[in-house]
């Protein structure tokens, strides 16, 4: 071997054209951890063997041909490139290490991989989510987020529970994907206190994840066997949940040990979190149209309540509507004795985010409430709070609860936001559901023929669609009447409307 190869960078072995190993240089020794006692061996025999021998065959023929290949060698645990080029009486093999090359490649091979899946993972939460929220139905609601996870590539399982509010039970309400044993052993589990994934995630309002089935000894054995026997290695449960109300679970399994990444983590509570808004969304629209609901009326006995710093002996606070926000604070619209005064006071309060006078004329407040309050908490549980009366020492609240609620719970749930809560009548109310054609005949009674006529006209000149396709000066030129005397007749007819469909207080002034 001349002295350029025994120096070379790389290794370098020379040997016989039938493969005996004639001379080796020292970095040649190094990477493949031998001596030159090697020298006058097979090349086949002193080079560590790889899972695939192409070395081997490379000397396999009565002459070896040139060849590049890149393997594995075990014994020594590193990879290597070879090279073998075959001169006029001999062949060069030349080695270089190449573990930092293909630890790189496996790097930006694996991260490649996710951010691949991560694609494919938020295009199908996406496709969900967007199916979920027009979803007409709690059924519709389960059934499409199973079907759309239960029968992807991503997840081999997918089964969604909805939870009994009146005793805290999961029952599947659909489920997706080729594992019938596994359901079957999760029906068979439910209710009997054992310690599945799912049941936990909604005790705990938490998302719970089990990376290796088969080591999850908390999981009863016959769910393990039968996951096992579907191949299913992972599985991630989340629950649904909208404000301080869990409505189920969503159960998802994979075929992969540690399945579930920190941001596929992520992009699955979210999926849960608007399954969770769209099943109360939907509760509401049933309880909006139920013919019986449970009306129910507490006494909150908390004179920190922000509402009832504003009140007096004499000058209670009274609430006349409460809408929620998505950050579970709720807005609420009051009367006070003196709505100036009692906004001074409100604004000094720790729980009131904001407040603003309304109306001067009847003392009417807007205030924005932080943190968890009883009127917060009733609306998470799916009530339609319809009054309260705030005094000095708390309040009296007057609710529309669905029927299927669990009193005790929802009772529970204002108790630990408020010193003591006491119920002090609850009754079925059966309602009288009236028809289209009253609704539209007792309005249009309340209507005067030019209301009617400003805002048949708007209406069919596409004034309040978006964009606009009318102005309220060409709804005015289309009437032969100046652009303030229609603004003067939208707005009160339009209140008119809203006060058929949200019922109001009859006492309520309401401008002809």
């Amino acid at each position: 071997m001349n002295e350029t190869l025994r120096t070379a960078p790389i290794g370098v072995l020379k040997t016989a054209t039938n493969g005996t190993v004639q001379a080796v240089n020292e970095t040649a020794t190094d990477l493949l951890e031998f001596d030159e006692s090697a020298i006058g061996s097979p090349v086949q025999a002193s080079f560590p063997k790889s899972a695939i021998g192409s070395l081997r065959e490379a000397f396999a023929g009565d002459e070896s041909d040139e060849r590049s290949f890149e393997e594995y060698y075990p014994r020594i645990d590193r990879w290597l490139a070879v090279d073998v080029v075959p001169a006029d009486e001999s062949v060069l093999v030349y080695v270089r290490d190449r573990d930092d090359q293909h630890e790189y490649r496996q790097r930006v091979e694996t991260l490649e991989r996710r951010l691949g899946r991560m694609e494919s993972i938020d295009e199908l939460v996406g496709t969900v989510l967007r199916q979920v929220i027009e979803a007409s139905g709690r059924e519709e609601v389960s059934r499409t987020v199973c079907e759309r996870l239960g029968t992807t590539d991503l997840y081999e399982f997918a089964w969604l529970g909805e939870r009994d509010l009146t005793d805290g039970h999961l029952q599947v309400v659909a489920a997706a994907g080729d594992a019938p044993e596994v359901r079957a052993q999760i029906v068979d589990h439910l209710g009997t206190g054992a310690s599945l994934p799912e049941q936990t995630a909604v005790t705990d309002e938490g998302t719970r994840v089990v990376q290796t089935i088969a080591d999850a000894d908390g999981i009863p054995r016959p769910i393990r066997r039968a996951a096992f026997g579907r191949g299913l290695q992972s599985c991630l449960a989340v629950p649904l949940v909208y404000r301080d109300t869990v409505y189920g679970v969503l159960g998802v399994y994979a075929a992969r040990e540690d399945g579930f990444s920190d941001q596929e983590r992520a992009s699955l509570e979210t999926l849960g979190a608007i399954a969770g808004f769209a099943i109360n969304a939907i509760r509401q629209e049933e309880l909006l149209f139920a013919d019986t609901v449970t009306r129910l009326t507490l006494d909150v006995n908390d004179p920190q309540l922000p509402l009832a710093a504003a009140a007096g002996a004499d000058r209670p606070v009274a609430l006349s509507g409460v809408v929620p926000r998505d950050d579970e604070s709720v807005v609420c619209y009051v009367r006070a004795a003196d709505g100036a005064e009692a906004a001074e006071t409100l604004s000094d309060h720790d729980d009131v985010r904001d407040v603003r006078v309304v109306s001067d004329e009847d003392d009417r407040l807007e205030v924005e409430l932080r943190g968890r309050t009883p009127v917060a908490r009733l609306a998470g549980q799916g009530a339609t709070v319809e009054s309260a009366e705030y005094h000095p020492e708390g309040a009296r609240i007057v609710a529309e609860v669905p029927s299927d609620v669990e009193l005790r719970r929802l009772v529970g749930s204002v108790d630990d936001v408020a010193v003591d809560t006491e119920v002090v009548a609850k009754t079925e109310t059966r309602r009288d559901p009236e028809s289209v054609e009253a609704f539209r005949s007792n309005l249009k009674e309340s209507l005067t023929d030019k209301q009617l006529r400003v805002l048949r006209t708007a209406y069919l000149s596409d004034y309040f669609a978006s964009p606009r396709g009318s102005s309220s000066e060409e709804v005015a030129e289309a009437l032969d009447v100046t652009g303030p005397t229609i603004l003067y007749h939208l707005r009160r007819s339009q209140r008119k409307l809203l006060d058929a469909f949200f019922e109001t207080d009859p006492e309520t002034p309401t401008d002809l």
